[in-house]
């Protein structure tokens, strides 16, 4: 009753479900039909938190398809550390400046 907002928050929220077979395209849409169907619940907003290159981009175009959601902010959290390989490889990253 009165939620304006629901932030999805974690270390690294792209991780979701990796270890369980889902995934966090799933679970936003889930929590889309949620927010959808509860009474009183026309201006519940969900807010995505932080998420790292390498888990986002195993599912980019469903995580653009889920941020244009009306119901969604259209605004996600990626860290970029580095323009530099030879400084991401020092951090121990996973990715690369290409």
């Amino acid at each position: 009753e009165g939620v304006k907002e629901i932030w999805l928050s974690s270390e690294d929220t792209g991780a979701y479900g990796r270890d369980i077979g889902e995934s966090m395209p799933g679970l936003l849409k889930a929590l889309i039909a949620a927010v959808e169907a509860a009474p009183n619940s026309e201006h519940v907003m969900l807010r995505v938190g932080m998420t790292n290159p390498p888990f986002i981009l195993d599912h980019l175009d469903e995580i653009a398809e889920v941020l244009r959601h009306p119901r969604v902010f259209s605004f996600l959290h990626v860290p970029v550390q580095s323009g530099c390989n030879s400084v991401l490889e020092m951090m121990n990253r996973e990715y690369t400046v290409e």
